[in-house]
C-alpha cells in the first residue's frame, strides 16, 4: 500500500505535492499549539517521524563521530526547514557559526523568520536547483554548483537524506565542493542508501525499499522521478570518496535494506569520512 501512496504521489506536480499536505495538515495545524522552533506539519517536507526528537537523535550523532566544539563552524547542506539546525542553537557559542543551504524556498523562509531571527549566527541560504521530487521551476543543476563558502571554512559538514536524491554527476560536484570548504583532518556525515555486491540479488526481496531499476553504478526506486530515492553501489561509492580525498572512518547500515540489529538502527546507511 505504502508503494501505492508513494507513486501516486510522486505522479503529482512538484507545487502541487507542497499543496496537498498543506491541505491535509490544516486543521491540525490551525488548532494544535506549536513551539516557534516548530514548522507546522503542513510545511514539513523532509519526512516523517517526530520534528524535535529526529534532530536530537542525530545531533547525538554527530557529536559521537564529528570533532567540533561550541565554537566551531558548522554546514548543514539540505538543511531543509531547519530539522537538524534546531539542536545546535542549544549548542553553539556566539563565536559558533551555523549555515545551511537548500534547494526549497519555503524551507529556508521559515528557517530565517523563526531561527535567525532569534540566533544571528545562524544562516540560511536559497539556492535554486533543478531535482526531480523538489524543484523544477530551474535548470540550474547541482553538478555546476560551487558552494557559497571560501576554502577550508568548515569544522563539520553534514547531509542527511541528500545523496539519496542525487545522481552521480551532482554527488561527486558535492563531494568535490565539501573537500574543498572542509577544514583538513576534520569529518563530514552523510546518509545514503548503499547496495553492496553481495547484496545486489537478495535486497529487493527484504528490503523496506525497493530499487528495482538498475544503472551499475546506481539504483532507482522510480524511473520517472529518478531523484526520488537513489541507492548507490558500494564500491562505486567507496571509490569515489577514495577519488576525492576522504578517508571513511565509519561504515553504518541502515535498516532500509532488510538488515535487522542495525548499530544505530537508522533507517538510511550512514557514512562518516575525514579529509584528508
Amino acid at each position: 500500500m505504502n508503494s501505492i501512496i508513494r507513486k501516486t504521489f510522486y505522479s503529482l506536480p512538484v507545487s502541487l505535492r507542497y499543496s496537498l499536505r498543506r491541505i491535509i495538515y490544516l486543521p491540525e495545524d490551525l488548532l494544535k499549539k506549536r513551539n516557534p522552533l516548530i514548522p507546522p506539519k503542513g510545511m514539513i517536507f523532509i519526512g516523517a517521524g517526530d520534528y524535535l526528537k529526529i534532530g536530537e537523535q542525530f545531533f547525538a550523532y554527530f557529536q559521537k563521530y564529528g570533532n567540533f566544539t561550541p565554537d566551531s563552524s558548522i554546514l548543514d547542506i539540505g538543511c531543509g526547514i531547519g530539522r537538524m539546525a534546531i539542536p545546535f542553537t542549544g549548542y553553539l557559542s556566539s563565536k559558533g557559526r551555523y549555515e545551511g543551504f537548500d534547494i526549497v524556498k519555503m524551507g529556508i523562509d521559515w528557517c530565517t523568520k523563526n531561527i535567525s531571527s532569534r540566533y544571528p549566527n545562524f544562516n540560511f541560504r536559497l539556492i535554486p536547483l533543478k531535482n526531480d521530487l523538489y524543484r523544477l521551476d530551474t535548470k540550474e543543476k547541482a553538478a555546476d554548483l560551487k558552494f557559497p563558502y571560501e576554502n577550508d571554512s568548515f569544522d563539520f559538514v553534514f547531509l542527511t537524506s541528500v545523496f539519496t536524491h542525487m545522481l552521480p554527476e551532482d554527488l561527486e560536484n558535492y563531494l568535490e565542493e565539501i573537500q574543498r570548504v572542509l577544514k583538513k583532518n576534520q569529518d563530514c556525515f552523510a546518509t545514503f542508501f548503499i547496495i553492496d555486491d553481495t547484496e545486489d540479488s537478495s535486497q529487493n526481496t527484504i528490503a523496506r525499499k525497493k530499487f528495482l531499476y538498475n544503472f551499475g553504478n546506481y539504483y532507482l526506486m522510480d524511473k520517472n522521478v529518478k531523484e526520488a530515492n537513489v541507492a548507490y553501489q558500494k564500491k562505486y561509492i567507496m571509490d569515489t570518496l577514495k577519488k576525492y580525498n576522504f578517508e571513511v572512518s565509519h561504515f553504518i547500515k541502515g535498516n532500509w535494506s532488510g538488515a535487522s540489529e542495525t548499530e544505530l538502527n537508522e533507517h538510511q546507511d550512514i557514512i562518516i569520512i575525514k579529509k584528508l
